[in-house]
């Protein structure tokens, strides 16, 4: 059985975009761009480390310096 990688990255960024978005609006009915953008990529980078490993040199980098 080999698996579907596409599938579980695309499942992740869906479920991160969706929680990012909602998380980005919790308290706010008008957040700013760039909570919107750090709440989105926080939850996508939250559900591909509970999918996949990491190491820690990998886990290090900033989204701000990509």
């Amino acid at each position: 059985m080999k698996p579907n990688y596409y599938q579980i990255i695309k499942n992740c960024i869906e479920t991160g975009c969706r929680i990012g978005v909602a998380r980005a609006h919790k308290h706010t009915d008008d957040p700013a761009f760039i909570q919107i953008e750090t709440c989105v990529y926080d939850a996508i980078m939250i559900e591909l480390t509970s999918k996949f490993e990491f190491s820690p040199s990998e886990e290090t980098h900033n989204h701000n310096e990509l």
